[in-house]
């Protein structure tokens, strides 16, 4: 799903957001633009960030130690399984 906002010609200018749900509304959109009706302020693109990235901060240094120390645990207890 992708979100643009346009800013509509009028007497008094409004901006909404559209939800484009087809490829061909670029098109349209872009006619539109040049056709002076509307203008295309920005078009936002889904930014990814790394969940390191996301999350980083969030957990206290002694919370962080422990969860590393559990993961890395249960990473051993699973290398050494034996079925």
């Amino acid at each position: 799903m992708q979100y643009i906002k346009v800013k509509l010609k009028q007497a008094e200018m409004e901006t909404v957001v559209i939800q484009i749900n087809n490829s061909k509304a670029y098109k349209i959109l872009a006619d539109l633009e040049d056709l002076q009706i509307l203008r295309v302020i920005k078009k936002s693109k889904k930014q990814t960030i790394s969940l390191s990235e996301k999350y980083a901060g969030k957990l206290t240094s002694k919370t962080s130690d422990a969860l590393q120390d559990y993961v890395k645990q249960s990473r051993e207890e699973w290398n050494h399984k034996t079925i």
